[in-house]
């Protein structure tokens, strides 16, 4: 009795401090959060202000066409006066004079004719660090590229790839260095344990609330900064061995605002209240944890069962059962734990014969669809051929059906080996040659090690069958080619014809039903069984261009091996 008393008496305790504590921490901490945000947003719309006239000069110059035209001709025999009177007027009277935080403005190209002043013409090889690279990625974007050092002084460099207009294969950069005491006057409104950064999307530095950050990493400040695209923009990091509140806000030109507050000295004051609590029932806890300590010892048995046939049930094992495990409470859950497993047991083995019931059913009906559709064109062709000629290509006709029926059969099974399918397709071709003769021609063209994989049946007839039916013009020979590829662990299958190819907003629908897995024959069929079979993954995929042709790509996993 003594023992439980002292349980419920200190047990209140130990709630109070820790709701005291967390609640503290909590508001401590949303208060914090509020202030950064509104801290972020006043510094973030302020950066997006001064980077923006930056943008506009850079979108007028890269759309200057006349700047283009210097910037590509070849000089071997050309005067550059009037390019260094062109570019001196446009940039130092018209846009350095009014932005003095602009250091420079500059050109770096691989015209090998372009002469270089140092001062607005680079060679492309001066270019600093992975400017050029991301740039490229950008592909005609401006883009923050990193830190330039001249003179002393740390300048953050802007790059943009001037690709609006042909330059005949040259490739030009336009670079705006700004002064990063400008961007830092507005990184530094905050207060003491709050630090500001602003990088580029490598994790360089451009410019800080402390001077002596600028040009270095995040990473040696913040290793794990990039935890924030991850945590929804804000999230606690360390730096230097410290947890931090951390918040990041893209401010444009692929760079982001980063800013950290040091969480320790925020919850000090929640830190040391909690302290004093913690200190008046030291010894009351004690008895509290020593009370614990007893009773778990009476019951860590049985419990440490409970917890590894919890174990094994998160394995995967449901025929694990619990064995003499008494009635009371602990025994009470062994035996609805068990019941558990037996219920899950025949949940799991009902949903999966269902499952297999449901796709082997509408793997047949697909099936069903095609081998009639086959069998009513080949007869027809035999029956107006018959009425043609005395019988010879008839009978021949007849063989190249029974063929194609043999190897489409197969004994009932779904799946051949590639080969096989290339005999059915060729097997159908021969009958369709004995019908339109050399208005149809076929090329094959088949991969070594994709013949002996395995695949369902009947994918390539119905793509070829549609070539035929679909892009034949006529008094004209449709040409088509079918390859067999393996590339890495994939099978792939591709027909392409030179015939009438399909309208635009055919095109459409037809991917549109393909997507949604719509009944049909043909391609449509084609596509549901193989995902039927293989999964969402695979499937039909359509190109055309009208008057041109058609393609048609059908992709499936390589499974090699016996049938």
């Amino acid at each position: 009795m003594t023992v439980i008393y002292v349980v419920f008496a200190v047990l209140p305790m130990i709630f109070v401090t820790a709701y005291n504590y967390i609640q503290t921490s909590r508001i401590l901490q949303e208060k914090s959060y509020q202030d950064m945000q509104q801290n972020m947003e006043t510094t973030g719309k302020s950066l997006e202000t001064f980077f923006e006239s930056y943008s506009t000069i850079m979108d007028l110059l890269y759309t200057n066409q006349m700047m283009y035209n210097y910037l590509g001709i070849d000089y071997t025999d050309v005067s550059y006066g009037e390019m260094f009177y062109y570019t001196d007027r446009q940039l130092l009277h018209n846009t350095l004079s009014l932005f003095p935080s602009i250091y420079r403005i500059r050109f770096y190209s691989d015209n090998a004719t372009l002469p270089r002043d140092n001062y607005y013409f680079y060679q492309l090889d001066q270019l600093t660090g992975d400017f050029q690279e991301k740039a490229d990625r950008k592909a005609g974007s401006a883009v923050a590229g990193g830190i330039v050092k001249e003179g002393g002084k740390r300048y953050a460099g802007l790059i943009r790839k001037m690709n609006y207009y042909s330059s005949g294969g040259i490739e030009n950069y336009l670079v705006i260095l700004v002064d990063t005491q400008d961007l830092r006057e507005w990184l530094q409104q905050n207060s003491g344990s709050r630090r500001t950064y602003l990088i580029e999307e490598g994790g360089q530095i451009l410019a800080a609330s402390d001077a002596e950050a600028a040009g270095r990493r995040l990473s040696g400040f913040v290793p794990e900064w990039r935890r924030l695209a991850d945590c929804g923009g804000s999230c606690v990091l360390e730096q230097e061995g410290r947890p931090v509140i951390c918040m990041a806000l893209n401010v444009g030109m692929g760079m982001k605002l980063i800013m950290t507050e040091d969480q320790e000295s925020l919850l000090g004051e929640a830190e040391a209240v909690t302290r004093k609590i913690l200190a008046i029932f030291v010894g009351s806890s004690l008895l509290v944890f020593g009370a614990i300590y007893l009773y778990g010892r009476l019951a860590a048995t049985r419990v440490d069962k409970v917890v590894y046939a919890a174990r094994k049930l998160g394995d995967g094992q449901f025929d694990y059962i619990l064995r003499d495990m008494g009635g009371d409470e602990v025994g009470q859950i062994a035996e609805a734990f068990n019941l558990l497993n037996e219920r899950i047991q025949i949940l799991i083995q009902d949903n999966y014969e269902k499952k297999l019931l449901i796709k082997s059913s509408e793997m047949n009906l697909m099936q069903e669809q095609i081998n009639p559709h086959f069998l009513y064109n080949a007869l027809s062709v035999i029956s107006s051929m018959s009425m043609r000629e005395n019988g010879k290509r008839t009978v021949e006709c007849l063989r190249y059906l029974a063929d194609f029926y043999r190897i489409s059969l197969n004994k009932g099974r779904e799946v051949i080996s590639v080969e096989e399918e290339l005999d059915l397709l060729k097997n159908y071709m021969k009958i369709q040659k004995i019908r339109f003769g050399e208005d149809v021609s076929i090329h094959y063209e088949a991969d070594e090690n994709a013949l002996q994989c395995r695949t369902i049946k009947l994918v390539l007839q119905p793509l070829v069958e549609n070539a035929i039916h679909h892009g034949r013009r006529e008094e004209e020979t449709l040409q088509i080619d079918v390859r067999i590829l393996r590339q890495n662990s994939r099978i792939v299958y591709e027909v392409s014809d030179d015939g009438l190819g399909i309208e635009p907003e055919k095109l459409v629908r037809l991917r549109t039903e393909l997507k949604q897995s719509q009944e049909g024959f043909g391609l449509k069929n084609v596509d549901i069984r193989v995902k039927l079979h293989y999964g969402e993954g695979y499937g039909v995929k359509v190109e055309s261009i009208l008057d041109k042709g058609t393609w048609v790509r059908v992709e499936i996993p390589a499974e090699p091996g016996q049938l």
